[in-house]
């Protein structure tokens, strides 16, 4: 399997122990999952573009793997991210980053813009304050009783979890590699990973949706980066008119919507996704002296 040439890594960023994936050679890319997913659901992608770019998949912190950070705010996420960048010794990425990862990632271009030559975000938040009821049930659950369903959560019978929060992300459950559904299972089973996922969705939302205070989009529109929105038409979780407003108001906004995907349209439909996101990281890449 091409998967066993991806490399597992770890590297010290600011006293945090940190898992990293890593795969080919070129110009850097940085693939930025989101609170529900795995950085290994990126393996796919990063077999793709590894012929010609270095992809580097970081475990965030608070996730089975790596350290915790105190709070997860996207961008203290983000200078997180750009710690990992200066202790692997990269001066610039095409950053891309999917759901939360994708607010970390604009965090992260915002804060450091000499940082990131482009920019993807995928089925991201931050671009709205529309979410769907379910996000938004997470987000308002008291911290004892969050604790308590990421305990249950963790207990063998946990594909149960998998199996119905599957319904809300995918649309085509059926494309998805085993080896990712693997990584799904032992992200579920990782009370820790749980717990920092809940933690992300007090964060990020409350009973009104998405938080004002993680809203990227004025922000954003003062970069020069070129911006690639790439979102599933069938997303509920966040409605892909959302996206295609967003990239209306950036100066060098594109956006691409995949037929039949889901939230996690990268795995949803991961043809039509690499068709999207590999000009636009290859073009990058093909420029570098």
């Amino acid at each position: 399997m091409r998967e066993r040439e991806i490399k597992t890594q770890r590297v010290l960023v600011n006293g945090i122990s940190t898992l990293y994936y890593e795969y080919g050679e070129g110009q850097p890319v940085l693939l930025v999952a989101g609170a529900a997913s795995s950085a290994r659901d990126w393996f796919p992608v990063m077999l793709d573009l590894g012929d010609t770019c270095r992809v580097i998949a970081p475990v965030l912190p608070g996730f089975s793997g790596t350290g915790s950070l105190p709070d997860v705010k996207p961008a203290h996420m983000a200078a997180f991210l750009a710690g990992l960048l200066d202790a692997l010794r990269i001066d610039s990425v095409i950053a891309i980053g999917h759901s939360y990862g994708g607010c970390v990632a604009a965090e992260l271009a915002i804060a450091h813009p000499e940082l990131v030559r482009r920019l993807a975000l995928v089925d991201a938040s931050g671009l709205g304050r529309a979410a769907h009821p379910a996000a938004i049930a997470l987000a308002i659950l008291p911290p004892r009783v969050a604790d308590l369903l990421a305990a249950l959560a963790s207990l063998p019978g946990s594909e149960v979890v998998l199996a119905c929060s599957t319904l809300l992300l995918l649309r085509q459950p059926w494309r998805v590699p085993l080896g990712t559904w693997l990584a799904q299972a032992r992200l579920v089973r990782s009370r820790k990973s749980l717990r920092t996922s809940l933690e992300i969705f007090r964060e990020c939302a409350d009973i009104t949706g998405q938080r004002p205070g993680i809203l990227v989009v004025d922000r954003l529109a003062g970069l020069r980066t070129p911006v690639l929105i790439v979102w599933g038409d069938t997303d509920t979780l966040l409605p892909a008119w959302q996206g295609r407003a967003a990239a209306r108001r950036l100066p060098t906004g594109k956006f691409v919507l995949l037929t039949g995907a889901g939230h996690v349209s990268y795995l949803d439909s991961h043809t039509d996704f690499m068709d999207a996101i590999g000009p636009f990281v290859r073009d990058s890449a093909d420029r570098v002296p």
